[in-house]
């Protein structure tokens, strides 16, 4: 039985991702049509406040998403972490989960901090050719003690919530109107041959913020490149043609031949 995130071929480390990706995304499909109605109806004075909001909207949603948890506790800029068993048809793999949440009325990009990048990341500027080059922020694994005198190196998985919303229409008994919720798995560090082998072939671009300001350096993540890239890593939980209340259940993959491919999935009530 493998345990070693190390001893899988790239394909196995997708799958890890992939199979992590649907629990996330079944949690929230599940608590979608009670997010709607906290989210549309919680006064909030800011943007600011808006995504710590959908903080605790993620948080509640991922109440009924834990597997076999691992008693590790670890800091980090990101918003829901937990150390847990994740079975895999390959081993009992450990792995360090890490979802952010995101809230804005953009649907097309995210913009993460340099401590929420889980690879190294280079992309080249549009106006200028300059090629920029990030570290990640995100260690490729967390190293946990076992009890028989070993280290299990538990994977990073770098996992986005992105609530994305409108102002509310003039006259409404709601602060703001929730769109959709889009879920996004970010590549792991392994895998940057595959995402970003070079400045020009990448996910990435340039983020926003204030050099003169001192502030951290941030990166972008662009939906359509990452969904070009790999189909199943953007899913769009849509409330429209949803029904009462919940988003629509739609799950994003690809065939055989890598063609893009949408199946509808039941869920469950909250």
């Amino acid at each position: 039985m493998k345990q070693d995130y190390r001893d899988l071929s790239l394909d196995q480390i997708e799958l890890i991702e992939k199979q992590t990706l649907r629990t996330i995304v079944q949690a929230v499909q599940q608590y979608s049509r009670e997010a709607k109605q906290i989210f549309e109806t919680t006064a909030a004075d800011s943007p600011g406040e808006i995504i710590v909001l959908a903080e605790d909207l993620t948080q509640y949603a991922l109440e009924v998403a834990e597997l076999y948890p691992i008693n590790k506790r670890f800091a980090g800029f990101i918003d829901y972490k937990r150390a847990r068993w994740l079975p895999t048809p390959y081993g009992l793999i450990p792995q360090a989960l890490l979802v952010d949440a995101k809230a804005s009325k953009e649907n097309f990009r995210e913009t993460l901090q340099k401590s929420q990048l889980p690879m190294d990341a280079e992309f080249r500027k549009k106006t200028t050719g300059e090629v920029v080059q990030l570290s990640a922020g995100v260690l490729p694994h967390l190293p946990i003690e076992s009890a028989n005198g070993g280290v299990l190196p538990a994977i990073s998985t770098s996992i986005f919530v992105h609530f994305h919303y409108k102002d509310a229409p003039a006259g409404s008994d709601i602060y703001r109107e929730l769109k959709g919720i889009y879920v996004l798995a970010i590549p792991h560090g392994i895998l940057k041959p595959r995402y970003n082998p070079n400045p020009d072939e990448t996910i990435f671009g340039e983020g926003k913020h204030s050099p003169a300001r001192a502030e951290d350096a941030r990166i972008r993540v662009y939906y359509k490149s990452l969904r070009t890239a790999r189909p199943w890593r953007l899913q769009e939980l849509l409330y429209a043609n949803g029904s009462n209340g919940y988003t629509q259940p739609l799950w994003r993959d690809e065939d055989a031949v890598g063609m893009e491919t949408t199946t509808e999935f039941l869920y469950l009530e909250r």
